[in-house]
This record gives structure tokens, C-alpha cells and sequence, in this order.
């Protein structure tokens, strides 16, 4: 399969079935963004002041983000996180984030 092809493949599952949403946090506590299982592609913390770790379920998927270092797993060379639970954000403090998923 030639590259460009794979490219039109790709781009066309990023943006069929995929939900951008802006979680807000009122205080340092963790939000359900989905109660069953999904894919988490992309994560940018909003506020310079807080933490925003991912987390499936109980268990952490990924370190605790700021708003220096997005998780950005689109592209070629990025596969989305499957997510077998639940899809869940917790806060460090009142603020919000951005999160790509299905």
C-alpha cells in the first residue's frame, strides 16, 4: 500500500467517530469523560498550574501532564491509547483539558 494511501486511511479514522471535548475540573478530582471502554489520541492541559493524568479504570495510564507536554498520539507514527475500562481524567487543581477520544 503506497504511503499516501495509508495517509487518507489514517486521517480518515482521526476524524470519523472521534469526539474533541473540553473536561473542566471545579477542584482537584477525577472525571469520567467515558464509562465504558475507548481510545484516547490526543490530551492538552489548558491551565498552566495543574496536572492532568489519565487513567483507566483505577490505574494510570500515562504520567501526570501539564500544560508543557501535550499527549499527542495521532499521526503515523502514533498509535491511540486503548483505554479497557473506562476513560477517566484526574485533576490537580480547578482547571481544564482537552482530550481526543472514541
Amino acid at each position: 500500500m503506497s504511503l499516501p494511501r495509508i495517509t487518507e486511511i489514517l486521517e480518515n479514522e482521526l476524524i470519523t467517530g472521534w469526539t474533541a471535548e473540553l473536561i473542566t475540573a471545579t477542584g482537584a478530582e477525577t472525571v469520567t469523560v467515558k464509562a465504558t471502554a475507548g481510545k484516547v489520541a490526543r490530551i492538552k492541559v489548558v491551565d498552566a498550574v495543574i496536572t492532568v493524568t489519565p487513567i483507566n479504570g483505577s490505574n494510570a495510564m500515562w504520567a501526570a501532564l501539564t500544560n508543557a507536554a501535550e499527549l499527542d498520539l495521532t499521526g503515523l507514527t502514533g498509535t491511540p491509547m486503548a483505554f479497557d475500562t473506562s476513560i477517566k481524567l484526574t485533576f490537580s487543581a480547578a482547571g481544564t483539558a482537552w482530550i481526543l477520544y472514541k
